[in-house]
């Protein structure tokens, strides 16, 4: 296999949290000539780059790192449906077999023990993307087997990954029989599978996830908290999963404890301060909407959108001049944001400034003539012959 040709789309991502280890591997992954290298230094920042960047083609990972363990960031990596298939390569010190059996059954591809030369990495990365080109009978019927039920073929799907069992009972093959069942509308038989996916390995987060999923479409927020709590004991780390048991605390109406959930989400990750913001918003509770995105401003770069959104929660609770001096701080970012000036307007209505609503009314159509909205306002304010 030419290792250039395989990697001259996309990148390699190497997770070491030695900076010296780190060099030694790109310079390695140099001389055998592959250069598009990108380098984490911890799991979470691995996790976030197989996110947020596209074509990861292969990933080297430590097994022992402080803060994420390299067997969380595989679980973790392998939640993902989308990441089922990166080829990944464990690197340690020493791996017994007690660690060959764990790693596996994480979704591990192959490992390097340390110290190594660069013609055995080069090997063993070879090595792994022969073995993907040409996977053994169980994983070939499990793909065939999700295609098929892609497809609505679900009862040919099943037969492969009876098949699938057959050859080599996993959870994977447990999950995929679930997921058919879940797609085929039979969710007493999907919730059978996902329970036996985390019996025969209860480490393994996909089968967790999918159970709490279906068992949030099904209305049973407290067995959907239940399976997400469990994935958190795995794996502590994932700023999403907080995310999603804040919004189901939410649902349930238990806002002590959703914030708690939220603020969880917001340290390991600050982004998604609006976007809780935006659920909180969704849900009425507008006090704590504002909390999130007066976060999202202090601890992310200021945004017109953010700003207009806390314009909107500050409305809601009726601090119409908050929300003035919000939009004119938006505006300041962007002079030629005709939403900025229409909402400010709105605020103006709602606060009695008749003159200062006209006039944001008036600039807003300037900006966008088609901004009917704007032009709906301005004849409404002609027509009130005064204010209260």
């Amino acid at each position: 296999m030419d290792l250039k040709e395989y990697f001259k789309d996309g990148y390699l991502l190497v997770v070491e949290d030695m900076t010296s280890m780190r060099r030694t591997i790109k310079a390695m992954l140099k001389q055998i000539g592959l250069g598009n290298v990108v380098e984490a230094d911890d799991g979470d920042t691995a996790l976030r780059v197989v996110r947020t960047q596209e074509n990861c083609l292969f990933i080297l990972l430590d097994w022992n790192m402080p803060r994420v363990p390299g067997l969380d960031v595989v679980r973790e990596i392998r939640s993902a449906a989308a990441n089922q298939d990166i080829p990944l390569l464990m690197v340690t010190a020493e791996m017994g077999r007690a660690e060959i059996m764990q790693a596996a059954e994480a979704g591990v591809n192959g490992y390097i023990v340390k110290p190594f030369v660069s013609k055995t990495l080069e090997d063993k990365i070879r090595s792994v993307l022969v073995a993907r080109a040409a996977p053994p009978e169980h994983v070939r019927l499990l793909k065939a087997g999700e295609e098929l039920a892609l497809r609505g073929e679900y009862e040919k799907a099943l037969e492969l990954f009876e098949k699938a069992k057959q050859i080599r009972e996993s959870a994977r093959v447990y999950v995929n029989i679930g997921e058919t069942y879940e797609l085929a509308g039979d969710k007493d038989k999907a919730h059978e599978s996902y329970r036996a996916a985390i019996e025969l390995n209860p480490l393994f987060i996909k089968g967790h996830l999918k159970s709490a999923a279906l068992y949030e479409k099904e209305g049973n927020l407290d067995a959907a908290l239940a399976a997400f709590k469990r994935v958190v004991e795995i794996s502590p780390n994932n700023p999403q999963r907080f995310f999603s048991i804040g919004n189901l605390l939410l649902k349930k109406g238990d806002l002590v404890k959703a914030q708690e959930a939220y603020n969880t989400a917001v340290k390991q990750e600050a982004a998604l301060a609006s976007e809780i913001a935006e659920e909180l918003l969704k849900a009425g509770k507008d006090d704590l909407a504002e909390h999130f995105f007066r976060t999202s401003l202090l601890k992310m770069n200021a945004s017109v959108h953010v700003y207009n959104r806390l314009g909107i929660a500050l409305r809601r609770q009726g601090k119409w001049q908050e929300a003035i001096r919000e939009y004119e701080t938006a505006l300041k970012i962007d002079p030629r944001d005709a939403g900025i000036y229409f909402n400010m307007g709105k605020a103006c209505v709602e606060g009695g400034r008749k003159e200062q609503a006209y006039q944001a009314f008036q600039r807003a159509l300037e900006i966008d003539p088609r901004l009917t909205e704007a032009k709906n306002e301005l004849d409404a304010l002609n027509s009130r012959p005064a204010w209260d």
